[in-house]
């Protein structure tokens, strides 16, 4: 196996598809380890790390694996080798890894790192599901490193059944009850619709609108959406729509927005990024409704999963959502 390192935080056009295509082809997938996703977090986040991607190819020259990762001086003088992004928005961090390559990457990972300069390797974001999560603790003990893994967090999501009564079949008895009932008060007592941005032309207005209904929803909302992080929403939104990853979604009531879901379609799953909703709309939840009609799009559409992401929101677990725990898995030099 060849190991090649890429300097810098932006990658030839040639290798995004070749690394685009292996994910796809991948185990473990979303849009957080796509090379779009990193370069733009390492153009608004990353300006000051020393970045790069590391390729793990075969002898035909084939791509295996690729991780984007940065130089950390860490504690004090230690150098480390970390995965590109931050726990704030990147709610997944990994190594991408071509199926049937799991245990011969990470040997070869193993060996690059203990000939190289670092002390540490550190890999967030790391999910219980994920190939990394599954073999790279065996592969690293041949080297005798220390190895640590403590849980971050934990993401929400449910796999999504063929029709929308079948999911509602699922859910608990009082969560059915509950669901059906807040959805039929909407129908009721108000004039509503959902609606979805799906041009170029109307996302400007459409975000304008989702940051203000997101920092109206919390204190914590509010502080998070700094003018930078705005920057970085909506380079995330255009180049994200550009490539049909995008689903940004409203739910208005009498002809005004009250809830929105900031999301990315992936590879037949919807991963539900952010959110935002009228505190003086409240009594209609309009979050968790908003919520059940993008599920039940993402059902008409075919589409498979349905991940809501970190955070233990209630709204999650009523619409079904299974808890998968997300890792920190740190690996040292002795």
């Amino acid at each position: 196996m060849k190991i090649e390192v890429l300097e810098g935080s932006s990658y030839p056009e040639p290798l995004a598809r070749e690394w685009e295509e292996l994910l796809l082809a991948a185990r473990f997938k979303n849009p957080f380890l796509t090379p779009l996703w990193n370069e733009i977090w390492l153009r608004h986040f990353g300006k000051s790390l020393q970045a790069g991607v590391i390729l793990f190819r075969d002898s035909a020259g084939a791509l295996l694996a690729a991780g984007a990762f940065s130089n950390s001086p860490g504690e004090g003088s230690r150098k480390g080798l970390t995965l590109v992004g931050s726990q704030d928005v990147c709610d997944y961090r990994d190594i991408v890894i071509a199926p049937g390559g799991e245990e011969e990457v990470f040997g070869a990972l193993g060996r690059f790192f203990g000939e190289g300069p670092w002390e540490y390797l550190e890999l967030n974001g790391i999910s219980e599901f994920s190939p990394t999560f599954q073999f790279l603790p065996s592969r690293m003990r041949p080297f005798s490193f220390d190895l640590i893994q403590e849980a971050e967090e934990v993401a929400l999501s449910l796999d999504l059944p063929q029709s929308w009564e079948a999911f509602l079949e699922k859910l608990s008895g009082k969560d059915r009850h509950e669901l059906r009932r807040k959805i039929r008060r909407l129908e009721r007592e108000v004039a509503f619709e959902t609606l979805r941005v799906e041009d170029g032309s109307s996302l400007r207005a459409g975000m304008e609108i989702f940051f203000d209904l997101h920092r109206k929803s919390r204190k914590d909302k509010a502080e998070f959406m700094t003018p930078d992080m705005e920057a970085f929403f909506r380079e995330i939104a255009a180049r994200f729509q550009e490539r049909g990853w995008l689903s940004l979604s409203f739910l208005k009531v009498s002809g005004k927005e009250v809830a929105t879901f900031f999301s990315f379609d992936f590879a037949g799953t919807e991963y539900v990024y952010n959110s935002g909703y009228d505190p003086d709309f409240s009594r209609f939840s309009p979050g968790i409704v908003l919520a059940a009609y993008c599920i039940r799009q993402a059902i008409e559409k075919g589409m498979t999963g349905f991940n809501f992401l970190r955070g233990r929101e209630d709204y999650k677990y009523h619409l079904g959502g299974k808890e998968e725990k997300i890792y920190r898995i740190r690996v040292c030099k002795i």
